[in-house]
């Protein structure tokens, strides 16, 4: 069996978390031969290069068109299943391997353009074709785009946890200017690291920060992306205060599994939360705070993996974060319950197993049935304050 994984750059699913997840099952699939194509500079070899993948091909897309790319290897030309890992990358293989066993895996939710585009896709090449979103709540929105539900299928991530170098906590710390143990750090998680909005968490650490008597040596740090959105706003806004120094900014949120042991707390809000970074702090022992969207929710539960809220209520984010730097054995019973359930239910034998399985039955032209894990969250949150 011969599987081509493919990848564009300019796909929003098109991060290093996405590349470490492929990196998950390439030459660890017994005797599948799998190959590695990227869709764009150089660059994106060096990324997959630090995510674990190594021999990635990269071929070019004139003016950055996924659909532009000419340059094919010969030995793609055979291949017997395309994984793809991004929704650009499955239309390039839906029109470049047409009757050939496809997949898509699916690691952030589908805006409603793109879930109509991949019914399209799916109604005109539907022989052999299964989309594979990580989530129930990925896998609701395809539906609600109307893609056929025979098609799609969750299959739940694999991380490696022993890529997070928890060993790093000091140089990590030293390198944002922290040098004790007092001052703790919220990082703002989100798929992709860029997507989410800064200004917002920042009203919620100046929430837990006014609570302290001493608001010249208040704790909380935020750490986000130097391309987050609404960044420089926050910037002005803490600057206008005397408070610049409250927020952190580091472009190796980019491999969350590189900052976050360096971090204390987890923030998982707004519409781009609950995916794989999300993974990446469970399997990190790091706490989590965060609203009770779906997304979150289907991954952690309330006040047993993580602490939670009702969407929108930033007072209540900011509690729950005084409650973890208040109460230590809190923040160890939470984080343990997460990390837990990350080695129990998000492990890379569990998810390499469950890839071969689907990989056959689509080379095999047979119905495709993903071995279920039993969901973590359950969707049980309660809204107790």
């Amino acid at each position: 069996m011969r599987v081509l994984h493919l990848l564009d750059r300019i796909s929003p699913q098109a991060s290093v978390s996405t590349l470490a997840l492929m990196a998950q099952l390439v030459g660890r699939l017994g005797r599948i031969e799998q190959q590695v194509g990227l869709i764009g500079p150089p660059a994106m070899g060096r990324a997959a290069a630090r995510a674990g993948i190594d021999g990635a091909v990269n071929v070019s897309a004139p003016f950055g068109h996924v659909l532009s790319f000419w340059r094919v290897p010969k030995r793609w030309a055979d291949v017997d299943l395309v994984h793809c890992w991004s929704i650009s990358a499955f239309t390039a293989a839906s029109m470049r391997w047409r009757g050939r066993a496809k997949a898509l895996t699916l690691t952030a939710p589908p805006s409603k353009r793109a879930a109509h585009w991949l019914r399209m896709l799916c109604t005109d090449h539907g022989e052999r074709t299964i989309l594979l979103p990580i989530s129930s709540t990925i896998r609701r929105d395809l539906l609600a785009g109307g893609v056929p539900e025979p098609m799609v299928h969750v299959l739940r991530p694999g991380l490696d946890m022993g890529a997070v170098p928890h060993q790093k906590r000091d140089a990590l710390r030293q390198r944002w200017g922290i040098e004790d143990d007092r001052t703790k750090v919220v990082v703002l998680l989100t798929d992709p690291p860029t997507a989410g909005d800064a200004f917002v968490p920042c009203e919620v650490v100046n929430r837990v920060n006014d609570s302290f008597e001493d608001i010249a040596s208040a704790p909380v740090r935020l750490l986000v992306h130097p391309r987050q959105r609404n960044r420089l706003r926050a910037v002005r806004m803490w600057r206008g205060l005397g408070r610049s120094h409250w927020l952190i900014t580091d472009a190796a949120l980019d491999e969350p599994w590189q900052v976050l042991p360096g971090c204390d707390m987890a923030l998982a809000m707004g519409p781009h939360a609950g995916n794989l970074s999300l993974l990446w702090a469970m399997a990190a022992n790091v706490p989590i705070v965060g609203e009770a969207t779906y997304a979150t929710s289907e991954i952690v539960e309330d006040r047993h993996s993580a602490l939670l809220t009702k969407p929108g209520e930033a007072h209540q984010l900011g509690h729950r974060i005084r409650q973890l730097v208040d109460d230590p054995q809190l923040a160890w019973q939470i984080r343990d319950a997460a990390r837990h359930e990350a080695y129990s239910f998000f492990s890379r034998q569990h998810y390499c197993k469950r890839v071969q399985v689907v990989y056959k039955q689509l080379i095999a032209g047979r119905a495709v049935e993903v071995p279920q894990l039993e969901v973590t969250g359950g969707l049980r949150f309660t809204g107790r304050a």
